[in-house]
């Protein structure tokens, strides 16, 4: 999955802090790094913070965990 302007960082993380199975941000390379290593993720909100995700690829394990995010971003983009 690919997001696009991802406006409210600290609840994107949030969100995928909160998923239950794997999850991995792909590279502009292709590699995988797996969200699951909080380091990783002390990174990417360091990085973002009071920022915008312009494009992120994401990879999910469970089909629930894309749909968490996927109501995220949809409830995000109806507030705006």
């Amino acid at each position: 999955m690919k997001v696009y302007n991802v406006e409210d960082t600290n609840r994107f993380f949030e969100v995928l802090s909160e998923c239950k199975g794997d999850v991995e941000v792909v590279a502009k390379d292709g590699r995988t790094i797996p969200m699951n290593d909080k380091d990783v993720v002390k990174v990417l909100e360091a990085a973002y913070t009071g920022m915008m995700i312009p494009e992120m690829e994401l990879r999910f394990s469970s089909p629930a965990d894309s749909q968490r995010v996927l109501c995220f971003l949809a409830n995000t983009k109806a507030a705006a």
